[in-house]
């Protein structure tokens, strides 16, 4: 996990947020967060990487990790399990806090497929959260070279 920190350190400040936070994300999504998104939480809080605008971890801004989820979760029905990372044009990314792949990137009309992963265009996975990150910060080194 040192690598992904000094990798990100490279590109932004330090800006983490406190293991009471990650408490509170789990008992407000009723969920265990994985080990290396808790380490990753540790240095990174959200936010644009890499073109990708994850939401924010914490509580105080608008659009953040708990109030989208349990927005999702209550539109389409969203298995508990899943934590919505990411919405992008037309797409959203979520993390299985109890399968693997843990990081799935799918179509947005394909959300209510989860559950049985019978998508018809297939979505982008990651094994852990950290490989996702390592991808998002590969992508932010490559746009700063240009």
């Amino acid at each position: 996990m040192n690598i992904l920190r000094n990798k990100y350190r490279a590109l932004y400040d330090i800006d983490g947020i406190s293991k009471e936070y990650l408490v509170k994300i789990e008992h407000e999504l009723q969920i265990k967060l994985p080990n290396d998104f808790r380490e990753i939480s540790s240095f990174y809080s959200g936010g644009d990487v890499g073109g990708k605008n994850i939401h924010s971890f914490l509580f105080s801004d608008p659009t953040n990790l708990i109030e989208e989820t349990l927005r999702i979760r209550e539109a389409v029905d969203l298995p508990n399990r899943f934590v919505v990372i990411a919405e992008q044009a037309e797409s959203i990314i979520v993390m299985d806090t109890e399968n693997k792949p843990s990081i799935i990137w799918l179509d947005s009309v394909e959300i209510t497929k989860l559950d049985e992963q019978d998508f018809i265009a297939k979505p982008d996975v990651w094994e852990e959260f950290s490989d996702f990150f390592n991808y998002i910060l590969d992508d932010e080194e490559e746009e700063r070279k240009y």
